[in-house]
């Protein structure tokens, strides 16, 4: 009993020290204002092809809907931006695990929460807002992940386009950039 309270204590006061230089946003903040360097992309074509497969066939030749997980590549100016891990669910939402650092001075987080609908056949409207927070732990701003994106027939790939844009405390735009995204969808076999 007693080792249990000291490893609860242990593992408060962990916590307490961690959640002091946490990033409560994601994507890359690449404003001259916060100085990151984008990393070299860490899913390399071998990674990649570890981490999908093919889902199963539909009957009828229909598409699948975008619920699911996606392994997402954001593009921009002929540079990867940003890459990560996507889940989609039917409710709406979207979870986006990327991989930029988690922490500073260099981090902006990495997981970070959206919500969708669809607009089209196969294709989908993504509004995905987080909180930008500077090198000492301040609230610096907030900002979007805008996409459009349709998923290709056969359910196992969407493309699409993004709009990512950064805010100061004001609601003035202080970064924006603008490209294309491609995801192929991972499944558990």
């Amino acid at each position: 009993m007693k080792r249990q309270a000291i490893r609860l204590v242990a593992t408060v006061a962990v916590c307490a020290a961690v959640a002091g230089t946490a990033q409560a946003t994601c994507g890359l903040s690449t404003g001259p204002r916060f100085g990151i360097v984008l990393p070299a992309s860490q899913l390399t074509p071998a990674r990649l092809a570890a981490a999908q497969s093919t889902p199963p066939a539909r009957s009828g030749g229909q598409s699948s809907s975008i619920v699911g997980l996606w392994m997402v590549t954001f593009s921009s100016g002929g540079q990867v931006f940003d890459e990560g891990f996507d889940q989609w669910h039917s409710d709406g939402t979207e979870i986006l695990n990327d991989n930029a650092p988690p922490a500073p001075p260099n981090g902006t987080g990495n997981m970070c929460l959206g919500v969708f609908k669809q607009i089209g056949p196969q294709t989908y409207k993504l509004r995905h807002p987080f909180w930008i927070i500077d090198a000492d732990g301040n609230l610096a701003g907030s900002g979007f992940y805008l996409e459009r994106v349709t998923v290709a027939p056969g359910g196992n790939t969407y493309s699409g386009t993004f709009d990512f844009q950064e805010l100061d405390l004001n609601g003035n735009l202080t970064y924006e950039a603008q490209g294309t995204l491609s995801a192929q969808r991972i499944t558990a076999d």
